[in-house]
């Protein structure tokens, strides 16, 4: 692979290992059951992300996952943001806020990989992974507007750009 395409999903791997960082420290600091569940099914996600990017290497799983874990994840300025943020009394509602800004900065990351990178083979690697952001991104939305008893999109534009 070349150099500048394994820098890329070095990139890609450190992105998702800071965001399961992220989501297993997030669960372990709150203590209503539903936030945790929130935070925990998201870190699964973010799991099996890892697990993807880990198969395209020849190296060993254990080598590239979270080695540094939540210390990594907090040299980040953005991801300490996110994780001050939560404490053991943050409801549903605002994990899932906290959890569609950390997917957006990643959807924004991947993005302008998909962009710039003309290799088919690793632009395709970050166009699933956007598109599975975009997915999570999308549960999330869906189930704060089911919280919150929002009848469609629009009353969610509030909670978009907080």
């Amino acid at each position: 692979m070349d150099p500048m395409h394994m820098e890329a999903i070095e990139t890609a791997l450190s992105i998702e290992n800071r965001s399961l960082s992220f989501y297993r420290g997030a669960a372990s600091k709150v203590t209503d059951e539903n936030t945790r569940r929130i935070f925990e099914l998201l870190a699964k996600e973010e799991a099996e992300h890892v697990e993807y990017l880990c198969r395209l290497f020849d190296g060993n799983r254990d080598e590239r996952v979270g080695s540094s874990g939540l210390q990594d994840m907090l040299s980040e300025p953005g991801y300490r943001e996110l994780f001050d943020s939560v404490d053991s009394n943050t409801n549903e509602t605002g994990a899932l806020r906290i959890a569609l800004r950390e997917e957006q900065a990643c959807i924004e990351r991947y993005t302008d990989f998909a962009q710039t990178i003309r290799e088919p083979r690793i632009r395709d690697v970050f166009i699933r992974l956007l598109n599975e952001t975009g997915k999570h991104s999308e549960l999330i939305s869906e189930e704060y507007m089911r919280i919150m008893h929002m009848v469609d999109r629009t009353d969610q534009d509030v909670f978009v750009r907080e």
